[in-house]
């Protein structure tokens, strides 16, 4: 029996490092070629609080026609808050997602993040549509959230101007479920 315990030992060893599922490594590389959507948000909310923009918005709930107004009259800092949700920019939150890139027939640069399945993260899906020279062009993601009492599930899109990067519009669809309520289902557009 004696004769068989380093085998036993290894064995074991083998046993228990196949089944750690591997994390990928965590850089500041990684974090810095990350675009920074905060960053970004900020920007175009300072430039959209200067200028005004007239902005077409429709809103609507639990399937009825949507209410649709324009005015220049909107709390940027309220209605860009969902897509700061979305930045996954800080290195501290790239272990929690594989990322792939991909060059698109234009030459801007896809890049999507999908989170890890044991991963507990706000963000499930990131895809991210960079022009050649940095700019974003778009950015599509699906938020969830949930908790005991509280379910909460979003599809975001942002669209820019392909000659300045900046917003042209945007989109939310969501559903919310409180434990004890009715499940909510909205849908907001808005074009400037």
């Amino acid at each position: 029996m004696a004769k068989y315990k380093p085998l036993l030992w290894m064995g074991l060893l083998l046993a228990t490092v196949a089944c750690e599922r591997p994390v990928p490594p965590v850089t500041n590389e990684v974090g810095q070629d990350a675009f920074n959507l905060t960053t970004y948000l900020h920007e175009q909310r300072q430039k959209l609080e200067t200028e005004q923009p007239m902005v077409l918005k429709s809103v609507a709930a639990q399937g009825r026609e949507p209410e649709v107004v324009e005015t220049p009259d909107i709390d940027w800092e309220d209605e860009l808050a969902i897509f700061e949700q979305a930045d996954l920019s800080r290195p501290a939150l790239q272990e929690f997602y594989t990322r792939r890139e991909q060059v698109l027939e234009d030459g801007a640069v896809a890049v999507e993040f999908t989170k890890l399945e044991d991963a507990s993260t706000l963000v499930h899906y990131l895809r991210l549509i960079m022009a050649p020279d940095g700019r974003l062009k778009q950015l599509n993601a699906r938020l969830q959230d949930e908790n005991i009492i509280f379910f909460s599930n979003r599809v975001i899109e942002l669209s820019t101007d392909s000659r300045t990067g900046d917003i042209s519009s945007y989109q939310v669809e969501g559903v919310q479920k409180m434990i004890f309520g009715d499940t909510l289902r909205y849908e907001v557009k808005a074009n400037l």
